[in-house]
């Protein structure tokens, strides 16, 4: 598991808690989401100064100083950026979906009289020099979270973070449900007809790179792929986390180059490390980000996960994987393959067919971590890699792939990634849904 960016912007919150004035007194803590016992939350009370976009408020709080403004950032969600802010919504420009989701937020706090109650599972929670709070107004008698307005509507990506991590789970459900709606964001023709509006696009995030991500930042990458009949040009689109990182030319992301394309039943790869981008290697391209750029999860307490989107020149989302699942999550191989491990030397991983039709393992991957949950190994499946009914894939923890055959693969290891005291083993969707398990010894799935 690595250390993540996140902690950078952790690291700059606790600088930043000797030089930001506490907030005004809060009320006593109770549960961050009603009906739920914990985590618990403070509370504030605030009157609205300025709606800034369709994350970022600044307010007022109650029992402060006169005069004293603080700027408030929504806790566990990304909306587009704005370009021209202003309290005029007539003149405000930005990303597509940036302004619709300004103006949603102004309506509700508007109806609210610029009232707002604000929560944090802690007071010195800050992003930026800015507090990051959950923002809720009072409608029809009750309380109403603002973020959640924002997500159900698909105006806002999924931001988790754990130290502010009572929304995560719900924002996640959220996020996955407008995007299987194609609600907002998830709407690809919502900015305009762009170019190839008509191809079948997908996009794989391998999110855990094995062995330290620090130190394997290239094992991290993303697969487009394009099951259409014709190449996909993609110069001038861009790929994104969840996370907010400019380029040096303003694009929210790693922006593709004008010969990028991406091959009719084909797929190109971008990485997340250093690397040449050039003409010469057309499918393989490098972010060459400083440090891993995916968060990992597994943790159920905080509920972190991350997502790929991946952007046309005209704004609109084409593509994207959000993880872990949370909605639909019943994988079609569930209850047709079994796995079967060989700890002992030579260790294999044996995957067989027991259904009566063929099944097929492409978008799939066999995971290997730690108990702690640090990736030892995977193995994806990109492509189609079919089972009889009854037959079994071998995978052999030594040897090279040159030595691939049909039904027998190798990962190139010493051979002993299997350790005889116990573990588990995972069959598992890209967006972390398990498809089938097996644990031996100690381990357990």
């Amino acid at each position: 598991m690595h250390v993540t960016r996140r902690l950078l912007v952790l690291a700059l919150a606790l600088a930043g808690l000797f030089v930001l004035p506490a907030t005004a007194g809060a009320a006593s803590r109770r549960p961050c989401v009603p009906g739920t016992p914990s985590p618990t939350c403070e509370f504030w009370t605030a009157r609205t100064t300025f709606i800034a976009d369709g994350d970022t408020i600044r307010v007022h709080i109650d029992g402060d100083r006169a005069g004293r403004v603080q700027t408030i950032r929504f806790t566990g969600i990304n909306a587009m950026e704005l370009h021209r802010y202003s309290s005029d919504p007539r003149k405000r420009r930005g990303e597509c979906h940036g302004v619709e989701a300004t103006n949603l937020v102004e309506r509700l706090i508007k109806a609210a009289h610029g009232r707002v109650r604000l929560a944090a599972q802690s007071g010195a929670s800050v992003t930026g020099g800015r507090l990051r709070r959950s923002v809720w107004v009072r409608s029809g008698g009750r309380w109403v979270d603002v973020s959640r307005a924002v997500m159900e509507r698909g105006l806002a990506l999924w931001l988790p973070n754990p130290v502010e991590y009572a929304h995560n789970l719900e924002y996640r459900r959220l996020a996955q449900e407008a995007r299987a709606a194609h609600r907002g964001l998830y709407d690809p023709a919502a900015c305009g007809a762009g170019p190839d509006q008509d191809l079948p696009i997908e996009l794989l995030v391998n999110w855990d790179a094995d062995g330290n991500d620090t130190q394997n930042i290239n094992g991290e990458w993303v697969d487009i792929r394009n099951d259409g009949a014709r190449d996909m040009p993609i110069g001038g689109w861009w790929f994104r986390d969840s996370w907010l990182e400019y380029d040096g030319h303003g694009i929210p992301g790693f922006a593709f180059p004008a010969y990028a394309r991406v091959p009719a039943g084909g797929s190109i790869r971008l990485h997340m490390g250093c690397g040449p981008n050039s003409p010469a290697t057309p499918n393989v391209f490098y972010w060459c980000r400083p440090r891993p750029v995916f968060e990992n999860a597994g943790d159920q307490r905080t509920q972190i996960g991350d997502g790929g989107y991946l952007f046309d020149p005209q704004g609109d989302l084409r593509a994207s994987m959000i993880y872990p699942c949370a909605v639909g999550c019943t994988d079609a191989l569930a209850g047709r393959v079994q796995l079967v491990v060989h700890p002992t030397m030579p260790e294999s991983i044996d995957i067989t067919n027991v259904s009566g039709d063929p099944v097929d393992l492409d978008r799939h991957v066999v995971a290997l971590h730690t108990r702690s949950g640090a990736s030892i190994l995977s193995y994806p499946f990109l492509g189609p890699t079919v089972l009889l009914p009854g037959q079994t894939l071998q995978i052999l923890t030594a040897g090279p792939a040159a030595d691939d055959q049909p039904l027998v693969r190798h990962i190139a290891g010493d051979g002993a990634l299997l350790a005889d005291a116990g573990n588990a083993v995972g069959l598992e969707t890209y967006d972390d849904a398990l498809v089938t398990c097996a644990a031996w010894g100690i381990g357990h799935c």
